[in-house]
């Protein structure tokens, strides 16, 4: 393919814009113009790209190969140029951008709210956009500039950050034990309702106590990958969880929880805590300021997090 003319970034971003919105009419609102304005910029680039972009249906429309291998350098050209707009605005004396943050419903309930409004005070010219999210699979697809995520290991196409361990633990309301069967061994658990975010009817939970591991079925009666609400129905006496302990110190502390099994941790649910972000060798001042902001407020908490001389997993 033979391109004679400069193609303009405003085509190549208007595009990219296309893709992302699946539809003309779409793109044309996020932009501001008319969908036949839209519809004929693209026709001019495909004209000097000698190449058809899209593939038009009366119901979608999708990206050509063509259309795929400008897509791929067209979002990467949007990210280099938010992250030299957030390093001009950064010139001055004060820190200035938008960061689009992603993080986990529970953390966020329990830890993240009070320090992103602290970072907010402290940094009036950055603004934030702040997404509650457990499932967060492509941080550029997903418009993300940092995500935090609980996991054992991160993914592979984001640049990794890890944070402090996370300790889970099985926990009831007080109110529920008197009434129900003694839960002394692991396998005692069978015989309780359990509620997790674990998948799948036959659910088992891996359990560890000085080092060794034992894995043992449990009767799922509440499914949900939403944490807070977890604990709300511990705390109401339906069963015993399975949570973080960072969601549920203070309810440890005051009673309204008892850990179940206290000599075990829970294992292979996700035991660290990463902040991701995009591989970017320039990344803006106001995604820097944040990541390190969390990476400082975030760590010394470890030690609540993770049972004491853990033994850590083998990469």
């Amino acid at each position: 393919m033979t391109i004679n003319r400069p193609v303009s970034w405003d085509l190549i971003s208007a595009f990219v814009e296309v893709i992302d919105a699946g539809s003309y009419t779409e793109a044309a609102r996020r932009r501001g113009v008319t969908r036949s304005n839209l519809s004929q910029r693209i026709q001019q680039l495909e004209r000097l790209l000698n190449a058809q972009l899209i593939r038009r249906s009366t119901r979608r429309l999708e990206p050509t190969e063509a259309g795929l291998t400008l897509y791929a350098h067209g979002q990467r050209m949007a990210l280099e140029f938010e992250t030299a707009r957030g390093e001009i605005e950064g010139l001055g004396s004060k820190l200035m951008g938008h960061v689009r943050l992603s993080v986990p419903t529970g953390l966020g309930d329990a830890q993240l709210r009070p320090l992103l409004v602290q970072f907010a005070q402290l940094h009036p010219d950055i603004t934030l956009r702040v997404a509650f999210n457990n499932r967060i699979a492509d941080l550029i697809a997903g418009e993300v500039d940092i995500a935090l995520k609980v996991a054992n290991r991160p993914p592979d196409d984001v640049v990794a950050q890890e944070i402090c361990d996370v300790g889970w633990m099985l926990c009831a309301s007080p109110r529920y034990l008197e009434n129900a069967p003694s839960v002394l061994e692991p396998g005692d658990l069978k015989g309780h309702p359990f509620l997790s975010s674990l998948e799948g009817r036959n659910a088992k939970v891996v359990l560890e106590r000085q080092q060794q591991r034992i894995k043992t079925e449990v009767s799922p009666r509440i499914r949900s990958e939403r944490l807070p609400f977890l604990r709300e129905a511990a705390l109401q006496g339906l069963g015993i969880a399975m949570l973080p302990a960072y969601l549920i110190l203070d309810d440890l502390r005051n009673g309204q929880l008892v850990r179940v099994l206290p000599e075990h941790w829970v294992k292979e649910v996700g035991d660290k805590l990463f902040v991701l972000t995009i591989p970017n060798r320039y990344p803006s001042a106001s995604v820097r300021a944040l990541t390190e902001f969390l990476r400082g407020h975030l760590k010394p908490m470890g030690y609540f997090w993770a049972p004491p001389h853990s033994k850590r997993e083998e990469d």
